[in-house]
């Protein structure tokens, strides 16, 4: 993950580093590396959470990791500016260089976190249809947007953004054919996660949490980034996050995943926790996200969190949690 730009004064923010992630790329380093290029990654990088090579599910598989540095949650494919949006173009490429060696394979997870989770959920369907032979499964980790408005007027809105990625960026070839006859007029909601979810037909883990951070942080104080501990909310501002986390609530018990796909939503003020320890450690009703997902093949399910007060699954950093679990057959 990481977030990105839409815009040109957004784009030249976060290459200067005046914006999110403020780390300028005219003078980084793999300590402080550029978030618009590949030119500060290492050989060799260390990952726990569904990486970790000792509490991973997956550690005895074959695990292919694609650093971001696109900054179109892998969405686009063209110039934009001094800058290339290439995000769709590089995962094809992963692809195509892939193909050959998943000829023997059964089984392929593709998945990822935040922006990499927004470029998956888009992305999924597609990867599903190039490889007919193989069980494909997706593991989105906090793509699900909410179409909302702001409560901070400092924020504009997610929405805006995802119009302007859709033309700035030429992020079109993301947009499917099921959803562009669903919004002939509004294909920006192809991008976006409340609107695109509904449309996926490929198996899959989605997980999203109902204080979703990372969007709380922009909508309700209008704060580039991610605010890990913020401020005690006032009154209005507690009501507008609680209101938040029902609608999530909502919109997840509406989405009804076909047959073989599962739901994970925590009542923690969190996002994109599948790179930390707490992919196994964190549980909702007794559930991880890793043992969800080990259980997409033989147990789908929807695990929701119940309680409903601000950040109340992890007021003690723990998950005892009232959560309504239901399995599918």
């Amino acid at each position: 993950g990481g977030g990105w730009c839409y815009d040109r004064a957004s784009c030249q923010g976060r290459f200067d580093g005046s914006l999110f992630p403020r780390q300028p790329c005219d003078r980084s380093n793999q300590s402080v590396p550029c978030w618009m290029s590949s030119k500060d990654y290492p050989e060799i990088c260390g990952k726990t959470g569904i990486f970790d090579a000792h509490q991973s599910p997956f550690r005895a598989a074959n695990l292919i990791y694609v650093p971001y540095c696109t900054s179109d949650a892998y969405m686009g494919d063209d110039v934009f500016g001094p800058w290339q949006f290439r995000g769709a173009r590089v995962v094809r490429a992963v692809f195509t260089k892939l193909a050959a060696r998943l000829q023997g394979a059964s089984r392929l997870i593709f998945g990822g976190g935040s922006a990499g989770g927004r470029g998956s959920m888009v992305l999924l369907d597609e990867v599903s249809e190039r490889f007919p032979h193989l069980l494909v499964q997706g593991f989105l980790d906090s793509p699900y947007y909410l179409d909302v408005p702001s409560f901070s007027p400092k924020f504009a809105g997610f929405q805006p953004q995802h119009s302007q990625v859709l033309i700035n960026f030429n992020a079109s070839s993301v947009v499917s054919d099921r959803c562009r006859r669903r919004f002939p007029n509004e294909q920006w909601k192809c991008l976006f996660g409340q609107h695109r979810m509904p449309l996926l037909r490929t198996p899959h883990l989605m997980v999203a949490a109902q204080y979703d951070s990372w969007q709380l942080s922009h909508l309700v104080h209008g704060y580039d980034g991610l605010e890990d501990k913020p401020k005690p909310y006032t009154a209005a501002e507690q009501q507008y996050a609680e209101g938040f986390a029902a609608k999530t609530r909502r919109e997840l018990t509406r989405l009804k995943p076909q047959l073989r796909s599962s739901l994970y939503s925590s009542a923690c003020y969190e996002h994109h926790i599948s790179e930390k320890r707490s992919f196994w450690s964190k549980k909702v009703n007794g559930l991880s996200q890793a043992e969800a997902l080990i259980q997409l093949d033989t147990a789908p399910s929807v695990t929701m969190a119940g309680c409903t007060s601000y950040n109340c699954g992890c007021a003690n950093e723990t998950q005892e949690i009232t959560a309504v679990l239901e399995r599918f057959p």
